[in-house]
């Protein structure tokens, strides 16, 4: 389902309501959009104020999917969607056993390689394994004895924001590491501490082990146009940190953080509530560029991270 971001869409499970009005269950779905990152635009108001009519008239709930999905574009943007209950409940199965995408790493001398999988799932279950995954990486004595890392993240697409970062966080500098600005220009900061993430005053999770703290350490991050959402996030996080560069190409571009919220027959909405930030306070809205171009295809662009962290160890 490609949830983006921050928050992993959870849908409460209550059950389809048959007794909601296509009015009020179109009212239900104009109330939530309201709350969009784009939502206070010109555009959105003529966008509500054409489509009402036609929504108000459909047949029935499912005669407004379509024009509630182009309502969503507007009020969140590209990053956001219409979810219908059969994408719902597709979204809410289990990975298939064995098939939990979780990180990996390589050695090659004294530089480390960690995979960064996208991840999006509705049972915790689940994110503890990558969760475990990444406290088994970073305990182990090989770990510790690297040199430097190179973050592979030019295959991840997306998901659960909360999971990647608490899983790299033995990687990033305590402190803030992203701010989010929401669009009535607030801001709510992303802050590290040891192992664990926080937002606001919510504890996104810590690994399950307290791995040495790696940051000071050169740290290369390959990207590509692949690379979205959550993602995204991940090279924001990275941002302004010391000995960090990224190499590859322009990300995709999704740089909004999401919520979402269900409708009463199990569709729901994912919507954009604000834009990303690095700790430096610059807000990123489109693609963010490596430091460095990579060459033909992702292989040279690892190769290239590979070297750029060989070369600024302390021993080289």
């Amino acid at each position: 389902m490609g949830l983006a971001a921050l928050l992993a869409l959870t849908v409460s499970g209550c059950a389809p309501s048959a007794e909601v009005s296509v009015r009020n269950y179109v009212d239900q779905a104009i109330t939530g959009l309201d709350e969009g990152y784009y939502a206070d635009s010109p555009e959105w108001h003529a966008a509500v104020a054409e489509a009402l009519p036609d929504l108000y008239s459909a047949k029935n709930i499912p005669g407004t999917y379509r024009l509630l999905s182009s309502l969503t574009k507007v009020a969140g943007g590209a990053h956001s969607f219409f979810s219908t209950p059969a994408d719902v409940a597709a979204w809410e199965q289990r990975y298939p056993p064995g098939h939990v995408p979780v990180p990996t790493v390589s050695y090659d001398g004294s530089v480390a390689t960690v995979v960064v999988p996208g991840f999006s799932s509705a049972h915790q279950d689940e994110a503890d394994l990558y969760l475990e995954a990444a406290a088994e990486i970073f305990t182990s004595p090989r770990a510790r004895s690297t040199c430097g890392w190179v973050i592979y993240a030019s295959a991840n697409t997306g998901g659960d924001l909360r999971v990647m970062l608490v899983a790299l966080s033995p990687l990033l500098d305590d402190g803030v590491v992203a701010v989010f600005r929401e669009r009535d220009g607030s801001t709510t900061e992303v802050v590290v501490h040891a192992n664990s993430v926080s937002w606001r005053d919510e504890v996104w999770g810590e690994l399950p082990a307290e791995p040495t703290k790696l940051a000071s350490r050169p740290i290369a991050i390959v990207q590509s146009g692949a690379t979205a959402s959550a993602g995204e996030s991940v090279i924001i996080a990275f941002t302004g940190q010391e000995a960090v560069r990224t190499f590859g190409s322009a990300t995709g571009g999704f740089t909004t953080v999401n919520d979402g919220f269900e409708l009463p027959d199990g569709a729901a909405v994912t919507l954009s509530f604000a834009v990303m930030g690095d700790r430096e306070g610059n807000f990123h809205e489109g693609p963010l560029a490596p430091d460095r171009e990579g060459g033909h295809g992702d292989g040279s662009s690892q190769a290239v991270a590979r070297d750029w962290v060989a070369g600024h160890c302390p021993d080289s």
